[in-house]
């Protein structure tokens, strides 16, 4: 694969991250506002465990099957004729034609366990990855996606005849299909928006500063060091073996909690089970290396670390 100089990259925190979808949103309204992308949600906010977006997609590349219709969000009809016809004689209701079964967020905040104490939960940024070694490029077969020299991969859609080879191919799930243009689409990573020196749309509009942005390849920024100085953020699925380029910071950090007048930790937030199958064995080190971070700048001393998870901006251009 040909070398390149720069690598654009995320970092989401998921120890800052509060599903408040921020993100999606901006997506949305920015990119998949028209006809035939009402289903697509280039980027969302997963509430794990759940069965995400689309359903069950981690099942799906497990089986090596395509996501079926019914894994995505059904376009709702209105009967919008109760508005504009009525007589006056019964308030008006808008009410779908058909209730929704699925559709993007349909776990939202919905937790596991039976106890106070043993249920828990915490949100997913999703994305395209724009993998270093994308399985989508490999799977086309008019070679209509590529990857710039940048690492932003995109879909030439003159060149899409629609064999739908990338969507399965993608182990995220992350190309969907517009069933009305008959072209594959996904995210683009904002590259007009970072042609002009701003961040992707997902992160200046984050609420909580959780998603960090910047050139993977300079030693220098917030997302290099990140991921390979202090390795504290993990690929999702690294299995997988598309190199992504979205980095997780895993959500093992504890809250202090009083008792009886003296600071102790829980043992967990997540259980580790789950953290090592989403990011495999690296994540015991991460959560070390982070909470030693954070006990360091509890005592006052100096952690770079946690001078940069609680730094702003969160994006280097």
């Amino acid at each position: 694969m040909t070398e390149h100089t720069r690598q654009w990259a995320r970092v989401v925190d998921l120890n800052k991250c509060i599903g408040c979808q921020e993100c999606s949103v901006s997506c949305k309204l920015w990119w998949t506002n028209r006809e035939g992308s009402q289903h697509m949600w280039w980027a969302i906010v997963e509430t794990r465990p759940g069965s995400g977006y689309p359903k069950d997609w981690e099942k799906r590349t497990a089986q090596g099957v395509m996501p079926e219709d019914d894994d995505y969000e059904a376009v709702p009809e209105f009967t919008y004729q109760r508005l504009v016809g009525s007589d006056g004689s019964q308030p008006p209701r808008l009410l779908p034609v058909k209730p929704a079964e699925f559709g993007p967020n349909w776990d939202d905040d919905i937790g596991e366990g039976t106890t106070p104490s043993d249920t828990w939960f915490f949100h997913l940024h999703m994305a395209c990855m724009h993998c270093t070694e994308p399985s989508c490029v490999a799977a086309c077969p008019t070679k209509a996606i590529y990857r710039r020299p940048d690492g932003i991969v995109l879909i030439n859609q003159a060149l899409c005849k629609g064999f739908k080879a990338c969507i399965q191919a993608c182990p995220y799930k992350r190309i969907f299909w517009n069933d009305k243009l008959r072209v594959a689409e996904k995210c683009i990573l904002c590259y007009p928006l970072i042609a002009q020196g701003k961040p992707p749309a997902c992160v200046f509009t984050c609420t909580a500063g959780a998603i960090f942005f910047g050139d993977l390849n300079d030693p220098s920024t917030k997302v290099s060091k990140l991921v390979n100085e202090y390795k504290v953020a993990l690929p999702l699925h690294g299995e997988y073996a598309t190199q992504p380029n979205i980095y997780y910071i895993p959500p093992v950090i504890t809250a202090v909690k009083e008792k009886a007048g003296s600071q102790t930790r829980p043992e967990v937030r997540v259980p580790q089970k789950y953290m090592l199958e989403l990011f495999g064995p690296q994540v015991k080190e991460a959560k070390e290396t982070l909470e030693e971070a954070v006990r360091q700048a509890g005592l006052g001393k100096p952690s770079p670390l946690v001078d940069i998870l609680i730094s702003h901006p969160t994006y280097e251009l």
